[in-house]
């Protein structure tokens, strides 16, 4: 019994493994009766996207990172941003943002959807890690116009954002003046005060300490002051580095165009192949069942 048990278990792996085999030289011969359907499907996305390639005008990239415009604050020289990167990145997405110099520069006169175009034109993005600054993308058909384009727009920013800061500049750059006046006027005061708490003989008394350590903490303060004041007429928004600009088109990707071409060609005649053999091998089996066509 147990004999007879082992010899199924053999012929059941047998006859398991010959069917592996000839699925597998079905396949082999499935491949090799289609590979001309397959071929010229290949050879069909090949041309498809060649012509894609040579119907697609190129785009090429201008690059541009710019500082936010910022508000000078009370004994900071840095000051505060005077609008945050998002806020402009919103801002900026509405086509009322942009003046006709800017769609003139952009070569966007003649567009039918200026929204869209701008959209698809203009990129801001904040660059990972930097809470102040914003890089542009600008894609057009040529380098010059990609130039001019972020040329135009880093202007319109800039405009915008020093109209945002001339009154916070102008009433904190006043009310900076009037303080340093003040502390002017304290320290001669107390410098005054100094020498005549300064004694040629006998000990020290704790007032000149108080009035000494008054006398660092104003100088401290108006070095601070001078500087915010010195430094409030240059806030406004600025390029990091000149305006970057690749002669070499960033879109359409030639190798990715042509691979995805061939690689969909044969996809699609291997499923042609196999779609004809499904069919032939239904009316086989209709014939053989005695069905009429």
């Amino acid at each position: 019994m147990s004999n007879h048990s082992s010899s199924s278990n053999s012929g059941d792996n047998v006859a398991l493994g010959n069917d592996e085999e000839i699925s597998l030289l079905d396949i082999l011969c499935f491949i090799k009766s289609a590979w001309k359907t397959i071929a010229i499907a290949g050879l069909c996305g090949l041309v498809i996207s060649i012509l894609y390639l040579l119907m697609t005008p190129n785009q090429y990239e201008a690059l541009a990172q710019i500082q936010m415009a910022r508000v000078p604050q009370d004994k900071s020289p840095l000051g505060v941003n005077v609008e945050e990167p998002v806020a402009l990145i919103a801002r900026m997405s509405l086509p009322t943002s942009f003046n006709e110099a800017v769609i003139a520069a952009c070569g966007l006169q003649e567009a039918n959807n200026l929204p869209a175009q701008l959209s698809k034109a203009i990129k801001l993005s904040i660059p990972k890690g930097v809470a102040s600054v914003v890089e542009l993308k600008v894609t057009r058909p040529t380098p010059e116009v990609a130039k001019t384009c972020a040329a135009s727009i880093i202007d319109v920013i800039t405009q915008s954002q020093a109209a945002m800061i001339a009154p916070m500049a102008q009433a904190s750059k006043q009310r900076n003046q009037e303080r340093l006046v003040k502390v002017d006027e304290r320290l001669t005061q107390d410098k005054a005060l100094l020498a005549k708490a300064e004694q040629p003989k006998g000990p020290i008394s704790p007032t000149y300490f108080a009035i000494l350590s008054e006398i660092r903490a104003l100088e401290d303060e108006r070095v601070s002051l001078s500087q915010v004041v010195a430094n409030e007429s240059l806030q406004n928004a600025a390029l990091l580095s000149p305006i970057y600009g690749s002669d070499n088109p960033v879109s359409p990707k030639k190798l990715v165009a042509l691979a995805a071409g061939v690689l969909g060609g044969l996809f699609l005649g291997l499923l042609v192949a196999l779609a004809r053999k499904m069919i032939v091998c239904a009316r086989v089996q209709l014939e053989s069942l005695g069905v009429s066509k």
